[in-house]
């Protein structure tokens, strides 16, 4: 049976972040639960990136019921040597987003969600994905709460929910990040967006913009020109999640596959789409992150120490103001750009997979 849906994830068997194996299986074993739940065909691809050499492959390290249907699983290998092809690969055993591209371009499903392998999904919001309601021309968007990383693994799929309504410590949502710990909100700036659509509405707006370019105005005219006060998404965590159908994955040839750590490229998918037409939806059901080491963190942002432990092994991240100047580009093109060839996603390769 085609499936309706394929949700795409990377991951190797290298214990990024402590209890990997632990936090994939209750990924793998939820997505399971939720297919034969609603009885519905899910596709669930896992690429695993440049696996090592010493340990066992993911279709041996992870445990896998005897009948998975409705749910069909694909393990897709991406091996060390063509891992080496790329520019980094000594400091960063694994391209993220560029793995998220061979899933995306292999997959079978009318839609793709690209997401990463320790979310749990609210049955809420799995319920709505297999109603069928998705649409094309739009991409879809959920906040992210951040759970505790001390779930039990034998415990049941709905003991794992509850266990993530009554252990959430951060929620992660459009307006900035919420510390459910202590009770206190960090928004995000700007806390004004859509002010460029609206720029023609301001009197005089022709010489305001003259004005801004003197030495006294340039600062803040600096930062109204800065892109997200003229039109701001919901990037807060999109690497999660982020679902479109597959013809639009196609039309924006999947994410930039930029040879560098994968910080700020998600967001750049959501912009890049959104220029090719593609609507925002934001859903009301939240997904679940098992917390862990190894990625990015306010904690992290704020000691700086993933991009020390990056700037050690030479391994570049794409900036804020980097960033920035991409979006600024989208806006004056009015269209999107496509940065990949028509071979993104290694869609020239041929690829080991694994059926379980």
């Amino acid at each position: 049976m085609k499936p309706k849906i394929s949700i795409v994830a990377t991951s190797r068997n290298d214990n990024h972040g402590g209890d990997l194996l632990t936090r994939m299986q209750i990924f793998v074993d939820g997505v399971i639960e939720q297919s034969k739940r609603f009885n519905f065909s899910l596709e669930l691809i896992l690429v695993e990136w440049n696996p090592p050499t010493d340990k066992p492959r993911l279709a041996e390290a992870l445990n896998w019921p005897d009948d998975i249907s409705p749910c069909s699983v694909r393990i897709v290998e991406v091996p060390p040597e063509i891992h080496n092809r790329y520019e980094c690969s000594q400091g960063l055993p694994l391209f993220q987003m560029i793995a998220k591209n061979v899933g995306i371009v292999r997959a079978k499903g009318d839609f793709v969600l690209s997401t990463n392998v320790d979310i749990i999904f609210s049955d809420k919001l799995m319920k709505f994905l297999c109603e069928q309601r998705l649409e094309k021309g739009k991409y879809y968007r959920a906040d992210r709460h951040d759970v505790l990383n001390s779930m039990p693994l034998n415990s049941s799929f709905e003991e794992k929910r509850e266990y993530c309504r009554n252990n959430t410590i951060r929620i992660c949502h459009k307006e900035g990040i919420t510390d459910c710990i202590k009770n206190e909100t960090t928004l995000f700036f700007p806390l004004l967006p859509f002010v460029g659509k609206r720029l023609h509405l301001i009197p005089l707006w022709k010489q305001l913009i003259k004005l801004g370019k003197t030495r006294l105005f340039k600062f803040p005219f600096k930062l109204m020109g800065h892109y997200r006060l003229w039109l701001r998404l919901h990037t807060n965590a999109c690497g999660d999640f982020t679902m479109m159908s597959k013809d639009d994955w196609y039309s924006i040839r999947g994410a930039p596959e930029l040879e560098i750590f994968s910080l700020h490229i998600d967001s750049l998918v959501c912009y890049i789409a959104h220029y090719a037409g593609i609507k925002e939806e934001i859903l009301e059901d939240p997904i679940y992150h098992v917390d862990h080491s190894g990625g990015w963190s306010p904690e992290v942002e704020e000691d700086r120490s993933l991009y020390d432990r990056m700037k050690k092994v030479n391994v570049p991240i794409l900036s804020i103001k980097e960033m920035d100047d991409w979006i600024s580009d989208l806006y004056h093109h009015r269209r999107p750009i496509v940065y990949n060839s028509e071979n993104w996603g290694l869609a020239d390769v041929e690829l080991k997979e694994t059926i379980i």
